[in-house]
């Protein structure tokens, strides 16, 4: 898989930046349904009162972002 910051370093990525990033390709498959996921915890714990309403809106409009891009 073609790294993400080829190019930019000279040196051999070490092995821990290796293994955390190894689920990127996954992750990509996996993001619209990690978002929606996300905008539903978010409004559940809203409606509990975890977080206010206001950062609830918030996160959701970011998400709602990110998701169209």
């Amino acid at each position: 898989m073609t790294k993400l910051w080829g190019g930019r370093f000279t040196k051999e990525t070490n092995k821990l930046v290796e293994e955390f990033t190894a689920s990127i390709s996954f992750d990509q498959k996996l993001a619209l349904e990690d978002i929606e996921g996300s905008l539903a915890h978010a409004k559940m714990l809203g409606e509990c009162g975890v977080i206010p309403l206001d950062d609830v809106k918030s996160i959701s409009e970011g998400l709602i972002q990110i998701k169209k891009k």
